[in-house]
């Protein structure tokens, strides 16, 4: 997308996921309850509380290392003169959950569920909202007790925090609860492929622009890039930073007590990565990441619907199964510091070009001109402007049959 050695310098990808809650929710188990979990689909994601935390100025550096792909859900990176692939492949390869294609009709069956025989009475009573802190606080506090149920709750604030958030004050979700009555069909759901069209839709729809932010904002689970490029450069773990700052963290999750939101955590470090970068000749990449043995694919059911043909990207990664020898010189083109300015000057021209062409109708019998307001407030009390119309004509005609009726 950017050409060498002009890639934007930001400050950081923000993110909703909190990789601190795992570790929270962790604490909050007992030993069997963490080995269940563990033998589980939800295995790996369990594990990520060893790896280093995820770091928004290294996922920064890395999203201005796009290279410009027409395939609607994969995309690659360039490092250290390589190609490095992440695909859904790759993203079912370092979280361990399953990534196959959705159950036939399953969002009707889980409305249907919520409609007709609601399963979350079964977990959370009359509570209508719950938050992912409240979970964990009822976890450590044992407040509720049967393994099961605790196993549940640990998986759906996983699913709320880390895999699919929405906001930073994340809350279990309906839909989610719904789906986890029968343990072993939730384990089995394709959680993966709905996280990953959560973070790769965020990614597509940065443009050259956007990215020339300093700091984007990225939906999903965004850790899953920075996993995926330590297993493809494993160097880039020989230096890790303590670190308290949120700079380097993705949310302000309000799931950790005392001591434990001020402690330190081990991040990348974006200085190591950039010096690695440059290494072209002596730094180690696997450009597309090995299979986990321990949890075999199938890659046929990894594929998409909608997806276009990309010749580039397969001639690319035919050459990568192949073992050839890539260098940094051989990815050209890309736009400059200078084309991003012209871009974002045509983009001006065209949303003032947008808005000339409309032509609003605006309320002129407001005082105060505030029209907008004015329309807004409108369209709030037309239907019950519509309704006493409606009852007005109604008592009219009416009051028109009684007259003819006496005749008066």
């Amino acid at each position: 997308m950017f050409a060498a050695g002009e890639e934007p310098v930001g400050v950081r990808v923000l993110t909703y996921q909190s990789s601190r809650a795992i570790k929270q929710i962790i604490k909050g188990l007992d030993e069997e309850e963490i080995l269940s979990i563990r033998a589980s689909s939800f295995g790996k994601i369990i594990d990520i509380v060893d790896k280093p935390s995820f770091s928004g100025r290294f996922a920064r550096y890395m999203m201005s290392r796009q290279l410009k792909v027409k395939k609607k859900h994969e995309v690659c990176f360039r490092f250290a003169g390589q190609p490095i692939r992440f695909s859904l492949r790759e993203f079912a390869i370092v979280t361990g959950l399953p990534c196959g294609t959705f159950p036939p009709k399953w969002k009707m069956k889980i409305k249907e569920t919520i409609t007709e025989k609601p399963y979350w009475p079964s977990l959370y009573g009359k509570v209508e909202v719950v938050t992912v802190a409240s979970v964990i606080k009822m976890l450590r506090r044992r407040t509720v007790r049967d393994r099961e149920t605790r196993i549940k709750f640990a998986c759906l604030a996983i699913l709320s925090s880390v895999l699919l958030p929405t906001s930073l004050n994340t809350k279990i979700s309906r839909e989610h609860a719904e789906a986890i009555e029968d343990l072993d069909d939730f384990y089995s759901f394709p959680w993966g492929r709905w996280a990953y069209e959560m973070l790769m839709n965020s990614i597509k729809e940065r443009d050259e622009i956007s990215l020339s932010q300093n700091t984007i904002a990225v939906k999903g689970f965004a850790l899953a890039l920075q996993l995926v490029l330590v297993e493809a450069v494993p160097s880039l773990t020989e230096v890790v930073q303590e670190t308290c700052s949120s700079s380097e963290s993705e949310s302000a999750d309000d799931v950790e007590e005392g001591s434990e939101r001020s402690s330190k955590k081990q991040t990348l470090s974006p200085a190591h990565a950039r010096n690695l970068d440059k290494k072209t000749e002596v730094v180690y990449v696997k450009s597309i990441i090995d299979e986990d043995p321990s949890r075999p694919l199938d890659e046929s059911t990894l594929g998409w619907s909608d997806d276009v043909e990309d010749v580039g990207v397969d001639n690319l990664v035919k050459l990568i199964n192949e073992g050839y020898k890539f260098s940094a010189s051989m990815f050209k083109g890309g736009a400059t510091k200078s084309d991003v300015e012209r871009m974002r000057e045509d983009a001006k021209v065209r949303g003032k070009e947008k808005k000339s062409s409309k032509a609003p109708v605006k309320p002129t019998d407001v005082d105060g001109g505030n029209c907008e307001v004015a329309a807004v407030l409108m369209d709030m009390i037309k239907p019950d402007l519509d309704r006493i119309d409606g009852n007005v004509s109604s008592t009219m005609r009416a009051v028109d049959d009684m007259i003819t009726k006496i005749g008066v």
